[in-house]
């Protein structure tokens, strides 16, 4: 439990996520009890959006000799950014704390396994959730309202063939329940981010380009001779102002950049 160390209210009657696991005499309801808290995991959405912040709030007292004398009090080997950065680095233990479980479950207990391996891939979606809202937050020259385009579902680097033109383009796409939006890293970024990796740096920056709405789009499919799952296809069938394309019908393949 030490190494799990989540200590937020979860459910009526005050009961916490390590209490529930605490209660636990051996691990065949763990699985039950990631589920049924899972909604709780966004917290480290919230904490992940908030850590650029409080860096620069910490840049400007790391120095402060109070902080000083209570990490030599305590005889903390770490300084406080370094505890404000283990949230973040503990949103992938869960994952490994389930995998292990999961693999010296019993075997002829196909039922533990089963809960076991529901929450395992309840809990991989975390860290990609996490990763997909900080790089939403360096999305810029939107001026629509992201609320209203619903759930974030994929975000990722795509080189993005558009019909009509012979070269492709490199975007950063934002997949919502409700719009696409199109996008491509500033030039004030000075490098590729990486959008499959969690990071507390600044956010990588990108700057809109056009947004396409899915009551728009004929067809959303993958294309039969992809064995990657790394292509898609989108037809859209309404003419959408945008820098990309002034087609009143026009096709964009997406392939993802590995």
């Amino acid at each position: 439990s030490s190494g799990i160390n989540a200590e937020w209210p979860l459910r009526p009657g005050g009961k916490i996520f390590l209490f529930d696991l605490e209660k636990i005499e051996d691990n065949y309801n763990v699985g039950d009890v990631f589920c049924s808290n899972i909604a709780n995991f966004d917290l480290y959405t919230t904490y992940c959006k908030n850590k650029p912040h409080s860096e620069n709030f910490l840049s400007g007292i790391c120095n402060d000799a109070f902080l000083k004398q209570c990490q030599r009090d305590l005889n903390h080997v770490l300084d406080l950014s370094s505890y404000l950065l283990k949230p973040v680095q503990r949103i992938m233990k869960y994952n490994l704390i389930l995998e292990k479980l999961l693999k010296y479950a019993n075997p002829r207990d196909p039922e533990n396994r089963e809960k076991l391996q529901i929450a395992l891939n309840r809990m991989e979606g975390v860290p990609r959730y996490v990763n997909d809202v900080i790089h939403l937050m360096g999305l810029e020259g939107y001026t629509g309202n992201i609320e209203s385009l619903g759930e974030l579902l994929l975000q990722d680097n795509f080189m993005v063939y558009i019909s009509g033109q012979r070269r492709p383009t490199t975007r950063q796409i934002f997949i919502f329940k409700h719009a696409i939006i199109f996008s491509k890293p500033a030039a004030k970024s000075a490098q590729k981010p990486n959008s499959r990796k969690i990071s507390v740096a600044p956010q990588p920056v990108y700057q809109f380009k056009n947004e396409v709405s899915l009551e728009n789009v004929g067809l959303f499919r993958k294309l039969a001779d992809d064995t990657a799952n790394t292509r898609f296809k989108i037809e859209v069938f309404k003419k959408e102002k945008s820098t990309d394309c002034d087609s009143a019908y026009f096709t964009f393949e997406l392939a993802l950049e590995l």
